[in-house]
């Protein structure tokens, strides 16, 4: 569900794979006004921690998430979980790899017309290439969005496009800010890596007000705090884009929940949070 104990060695430049959900939820409800959703992800612990992350912030909100499908990592044909998806408002997709586009076509080419939601893996803008129409709409949150309008942002995707012909996506984003993780905490202890301790304290001091994220800093635990995007996927001329339509700025692992009773909650998995009745 997010790091469990303190660990002075622990830096994660990513988000968790729940946090990203939680503005997801939070707008879902909010802002849509949507009562009900289905939800369908991968089975296995990305696809429980997205889904658990969304399913306390939307039911918190008033929501209800009324059944919660899980298909095999490997599934080749969803038509039988396509099959027992209606009477909500929108479904939500926690899928990673090649599956969010293969879950689409399939969405879509089952005939479903229900407004789709997803995380971070559900239209990732380096995916977007790949996509067709039936993605348009697909509601989805990530810590990255190659539409973001920064100094920082705009140079390293000119640079990606430049240098790759491709637009980047979030594993992209994200390894570059490791690079610039490192390089601040290196001019912060004059390039020595010599002593373990100092530049690991170095690291997670790093405080940066412009990346291709935005600003962001660790929390005490070594987990990021920064921005998480709302997108919408828009057909601009011949190209699909990911249209920020909220930024929801210093998210932590925690959202805004007490941390105590956070780390004290069971680690997301198929039935936790259980549905309610």
């Amino acid at each position: 569900m997010t790091q469990r104990r303190p660990n002075p060695y622990f830096v994660r430049a990513s988000a968790t794979s729940a946090q990203a959900m939680h503005p997801l939820a939070d707008y879902a409800a909010r802002e849509l006004k949507y009562k009900t959703v289905i939800t369908v992800s991968d089975d296995f612990a990305f696809g429980y921690e997205q889904m658990g992350g969304f399913q306390r912030v939307f039911e918190d909100a008033g929501g209800r998430v009324k059944r919660k499908l899980w298909p095999p990592l490997v599934t080749p044909d969803y038509t039988p979980y396509l099959a027992q998806v209606g009477g909500v408002d929108a479904v939500v997709e926690g899928f990673a790899g090649a599956n969010p586009l293969k879950f689409m076509q399939q969405y879509r080419a089952a005939g479903l017309t229900l407004p789709l939601l997803g995380g971070e893996g559900a239209a990732d803008d380096f995916l977007l290439r790949t996509f067709g129409d039936e993605s348009v709409g697909l509601i989805s949150a990530a810590p990255y969005s190659a539409e973001f309008d920064s100094p920082s942002n705009r140079k390293f995707v000119e640079g990606m496009v430049r240098d790759t012909g491709n637009i980047p996506g979030l594993a992209a984003a994200c390894l570059y800010i490791n690079g610039m993780i490192v390089e601040a905490a290196l001019e912060e202890t004059g390039g020595n890596t010599d002593d373990k301790e100092a530049f690991i304290k170095a690291l997670r001091a790093v405080s940066l007000t412009d990346s291709p994220r935005g600003p962001f800093h660790f929390d005490h635990l070594g987990n990021v705090v920064g921005n998480m995007f709302v997108r919408r996927c828009e057909c601009q001329g011949d190209k699909l884009v990911n249209t920020v339509v909220k930024t929801y700025p210093d998210v932590s692992q925690f959202w805004t929940y007490d941390e105590k009773w956070f780390l004290s909650e069971p680690v997301y998995s198929r039935d936790y949070p259980p549905l309610k009745t």
